[in-house]
């Protein structure tokens, strides 16, 4: 069960980071040159919402009706981050006229439910997960840059992370029958919408005016589930995985460059990367043990429907 928390926390952990790590490039390449006549602009938003539920049920007797965990998750997520800027003039060689903007959108979701039943008797209709997410995320990132100066290079780094993800854990051990004990149900419909557009135009001088933009999106929808059931009876109707999955992901990437020109040493090229990355995953395990019949126990069903829609679009001059 410890396993699928993991999972999760990964998850989530990694969106924060890989946000927290835009935001922080911005204050740094700030203290790079003291002369920066160029603009900073950090923006950042992160939107969550997590469930955790843990049902423990130890009986002398049997366990009837008891350590089931119920969840419904409805969530609707809009962020955007907009910044224009503009770079001053300076004919000094050392000056920055550039402008740096970081722009990074976190929206998740997540449950964890785990449930554990220990029996002497019969166990009927408990330690079951049922877990139901509705989520719309909606995040752009739009950003319009003028550089000016000797050195007039734009830097652009927009981030956008989405995900939802479950993880369910369920054990039963009971000394009689197990009947419909021990299930994990998963629904999961998402809607990912991310889009990041960059303008940028470089300077004219003699050093670099060229343009650099990296732009990425990543969108994402996992389930986890494992169910154990060891019955000194029957088990019929117990430990079994149920997931449905419907999600669509849209994301683009768009960059307009322009870079200035310069003598000697300078580089008015212009530097473009950008990276889309989808996916849906499920993972589903189930183990019976029963000294009686196991009709209807240890199955696992996935039905998974995804559409996933990415574009990068770069225009260099």
């Amino acid at each position: 069960m410890n396993k699928f928390i993991s999972v999760n926390k990964a998850l989530v952990t990694s969106a924060v980071l890989a946000v927290s790590f835009i935001l922080l490039m911005g204050p740094t390449s700030m203290t790079m040159n003291v002369f920066a006549q160029g603009n900073q602009a950090n923006q950042g938003i992160g939107q969550s919402q997590s469930s955790t539920q843990l049902g423990v049920c130890v009986s002398g007797d049997g366990t009837l009706f008891s350590c089931n965990n119920l969840n419904t998750q409805s969530q609707s997520n809009s962020g955007n981050n907009a910044a224009a800027q503009s770079g001053g003039n300076d004919d000094d060689d050392d000056s920055n006229g550039g402008n740096t903007a970081n722009q990074g959108i976190g929206q998740s979701q997540s449950s964890n439910q785990n449930a554990l039943c220990v029996s002497g008797s019969g166990t009927f209709v408990s330690c079951n997960n049922l877990n139901t997410q509705n989520q719309q995320n909606s995040g752009n990132n739009a950003l319009a840059q003028q550089g000016g100066g000797s050195n007039g290079a734009n830097i652009a780094n927009q981030a956008i992370g989405q995900s939802q993800s479950s993880n369910q854990g369920s054990g039963v051990v009971s000394g009689g029958n197990t009947q419909g004990s021990g299930n994990n149900q998963n629904t999961q419909s998402q809607n990912n919408t991310g889009n990041n557009a960059a303008a940028q135009s470089g300077g004219s001088g003699s050093g670099k005016s060229g343009n650099t933009a990296n732009q990425g999106i990543g969108q994402s929808q996992s389930s986890n589930q494992g169910s154990g059931v060891v019955s000194g009876g029957n088990t019929q109707g117990s430990g079994n995985n149920q997931n449905t999955q419907s999600q669509t992901n849209t994301g683009n990437n768009a960059a307009a460059q322009s870079g200035g020109s310069g003598s000697g040493s300078s580089n008015g090229g212009n530097t473009a990367n950008q990276g889309i990355g989808q996916s849906q995953s499920s993972n589903q395990g189930s183990g019976v043990v029963s000294g009686g019949n196991t009709q209807g126990s240890g199955n696992n069903q996935n039905t998974q429907s995804q559409n996933n829609t990415g574009n990068n679009a770069a225009a260099q001059q």
